[in-house]
C-alpha cells in the first residue's frame, strides 16, 4: 500500500528496462528486463534482479558495483544509469535521481524512452532530457595543426547564459595538485595554455576544465581531478634556444666558409 502511494506520488518513472506493472499480491512492482547473463555483467544482472524484488537499497549497491566497471558499452551503461536513477526516485532521493539521469544523458545523449514505457517513466525521461539540454556543457575541441603544444580549446554550450568564467585546471602529475588559470573566451570558443615546468621543453600534463557561474559554483565540467585528461608536450623550445639547431647551423657555416675559401682566387706570389 505504501509502495503504491510512493510510486503514485513521484513525478516520474525509470529508464528503458524498468517498467511498472501490476502484480498479484502487490499494488505495483518494478519489473526489470535483464539482458542474457552471458552478455551482461553479473553485478548488473543482480542489480536488476534485486530491483524486481523491490529490494531497492541492495539494488543500488549492485548498480554502483556495475558502474565502477571500466569500458562497458555506452548504451548499456546509460540504461543502467537511468534504471538506478528511477530507483533513487522511488526511494525519495531526488538529488541522486537527477544526478544519475543527467549522467545517463551525458553517456548517451540520444537516450529515449521506449514506445511501450509507462507514462510516468516517459515523463521522467522527458523531464530529465529537458534539464540536460538546458544545462551548460563543455566540449574539448580536437587539436588543430597550428595549435601551440600546450594549448587547450573548449566549446561552451550555455543555453541559460549562466557561465561567467571557464577555468583550466592543470597539474604535472595525474593526482595533482592542480593549479588553475582562466581561459580566454570569444563567444562559445575558449582557449587556455598549460604552463611548462621551469626549464623543461618536454613534459606531460594532466588537466580538466570547469565552467563557473556568477557565484563561482561549478555548472559544467570536462573530466575532473579523479579522472583528468592528459596532454604531452614534446620539445616546445624556440628554434634559437636549441643546441641541436646551433650545432647544425655552425657546421653548415663552417662548410660554407671552407667552400668559399677553396673557390676564391689565390693571391699572386
Amino acid at each position: 500500500m505504501w509502495l503504491a502511494l510512493l510510486l503514485a506520488a513521484v513525478p516520474a518513472d525509470s529508464p528503458r528496462s524498468v517498467v511498472l506493472l501490476p502484480e498479484s499480491g502487490s499494488p505495483l512492482a518494478v519489473v526489470v528486463a535483464a539482458a542474457p547473463v552471458t552478455e551482461t555483467p553479473p553485478s548488473l544482472v543482480e542489480a536488476r534482479k534485486l530491483g524486481e524484488q523491490l529490494r531497492y537499497e541492495e539494488a543500488v549497491v549492485e548498480y554502483q558495483r556495475y558502474l565502477a566497471l571500466p569500458e562497458r558499452p555506452l548504451k548499456e551503461r546509460a540504461e543502467a544509469l537511468m534504471e538506478v536513477a528511477f530507483i533513487h526516485l522511488v526511494l525519495g532521493d531526488n538529488a541522486n535521481a537527477e544526478s544519475r539521469a543527467q549522467e545517463a544523458f551525458e553517456t548517451d545523449p540520444k537516450f529515449t524512452a521506449p514506445p511501450s514505457a509507462p507514462a510516468k517513466q516517459a515523463d521522467f525521461i522527458a523531464k530529465m532530457r529537458k534539464l540536460y539540454l538546458s544545462r551548460a556543457r563543455l566540449l574539448v575541441e580536437p587539436r588543430k595543426d597550428d595549435d601551440a603544444p600546450s594549448q587547450v580549446r573548449v566549446v561552451v554550450a550555455d543555453p541559460e547564459k549562466v557561465v561567467t568564467r571557464v577555468l583550466l585546471r592543470h597539474a604535472l602529475a595525474p593526482t595533482g595538485p592542480f593549479a588553475s588559470s582562466e581561459m580566454t573566451c570569444e563567444g562559445e570558443a575558449c582557449t587556455g595554455f598549460i604552463p611548462p615546468p621551469k626549464g623543461a621543453s618536454s613534459y606531460t600534463a594532466w588537466y580538466f576544465v570547469e565552467a563557473l557561474d556568477p557565484t563561482n559554483a561549478t555548472v559544467a565540467r570536462v573530466a575532473g581531478a579523479g579522472s583528468p585528461l592528459q596532454l604531452s608536450v614534446v620539445d616546445q623550445k624556440p628554434w634559437y634556444t636549441s643546441p641541436v639547431v646551433w650545432g647544425v647551423t655552425g657546421a653548415a657555416l663552417v662548410g660554407v666558409a671552407t667552400v668559399i675559401f677553396l673557390l676564391a682566387p689565390q693571391p699572386p706570389k
